[in-house]
């Protein structure tokens, strides 16, 4: 049973979207709605969605935050995006995100099914190569062993100890040798058994599994024919783990903040820069990056990136063939009424006033 949820402010785009979508054709047999990202979010937790349909510009938590959380959360969901606006930020993140299908509105029925047919061909294609032989099971003597290297493996990961970990693997493999019968339930039963400890040790340590796997997808992706390939698989995830840990231990410890500020730099116009954005970007939590950056630079975060919008709106003042919305878009600011606001506060003259002057 596949099942989706439609993610738009507007009824009447939700409603379109239940209207056109040829949903048992594609066995889909369970549609919910949400208004809104947050919305969404909870429904996700919930429901468990195969495919999810979603606007971009939404408020509260918007289609860009909405994307890069269940891409980094939820990598299974399918992502269709249906969107009223062509603009460049919202495509990149699209493409960050993975997303399977860009959809222009208003919604045209076609494209729409075409979109929902590609996800649910993918979604039965996984099932199927991911489709394991009937469930038996194994002797005790074998169930202790792969309970007793469980263990070890375990603590050769939460000590990062590649030469560890790689060893005790080595020696687990070559007990696994040892049985007489090896076929393709003893090896799956053995890849899922690695594959959900580090499952746990991910989400125990908050990590980030799209940075981490995203070079070794052909790694993820490869058949597990043999026990020796099977043992290559599992020391190269095990070994890419322990890198990413230790890499973001090293950056924990010493953040570079002059580094975080020439970013600020060279992104300051992007419209969804923000602490929180800074804080994942650069692996330390938002409290401390905001004090250290005061203490370093006399100001916060958001004073910092206000004023370098500031004052490069200022400067693109002076160019009379620009309009004041276009000024608003390049620095960053989608609301050009909150734009005319922020402009305001700062300068304590409108932008017309100053090109005026």
């Amino acid at each position: 049973m596949i099942k989706i949820l439609i993610v738009d402010d507007e009824k009447w785009t939700r409603e379109t979207i239940k209207q056109f979508g040829k949903w048992k054709e594609y066995g889909i047999e369970v549609i919910e709605e949400a208004v809104d990202g947050q919305e969404a979010l909870r429904l996700i937790e919930q429901m468990s969605p195969d495919i999810v349909i979603t606007d971009m510009k939404m408020p509260g938590v918007d289609g860009m935050e909405l994307l890069r959380i269940v891409a980094e959360r939820f990598p299974q969901i399918k992502l269709i995006v249906a969107s009223g606006y062509d603009d460049f930020n919202y495509m990149r993140q699209a493409i960050l995100s993975k997303v399977n299908e860009y959809l222009l509105k208003p919604i045209n029925a076609e494209e729409l099914n075409l979109a929902l047919e590609k996800c649910t061909k993918e979604i039965q294609n996984h099932l199927r190569s991911h489709l394991i032989k009937p469930f038996s099971f194994f002797s005790k003597d074998i169930t202790a062993l792969i309970m007793e290297y469980k263990k070890k493996i375990s603590s050769f990961l939460d000590e990062l100890n590649t030469e560890g970990f790689e060893n005790v693997m080595q020696r687990f493999f070559n007990e696994l040798k040892k049985v007489d019968r090896i076929d393709s339930n003893f090896l799956a039963k053995i890849e899922h058994e690695f594959i959900l400890l580090l499952e746990e040790k991910m989400i125990k340590n908050d990590c980030n599994v799209s940075d981490m796997f995203e070079k070794n997808e052909d790694l993820i992706n490869e058949s597990s024919l043999s026990l020796d390939l099977l043992l290559k698989k599992q020391q190269g995830l095990g070994k890419r783990y322990i890198d990413y840990m230790l890499n973001l231990k090293k950056r924990k410890s010493r953040v570079n903040l002059q580094e975080i500020k020439e970013y600020i730099d060279r992104n300051f116009a992007d419209s969804h820069i923000s602490l929180e954005v800074l804080a994942n970007k650069f692996f330390v939590s938002k409290e401390y990056l905001s004090k250290a950056f005061k203490n370093m630079y006399g100001g916060n975060i958001t004073e910092y990136i206000v004023s370098r919008r500031m004052e490069q709106a200022k400067q693109l003042l002076d160019d009379n063939e620009l309009q004041i919305k276009s000024i608003a878009t390049m620095v960053g600011y989608e609301d050009i009424s909150y734009f005319y606001r922020v402009f305001k506060k700062y300068f304590k003259i409108s932008p017309g006033e100053m090109r005026q002057s």
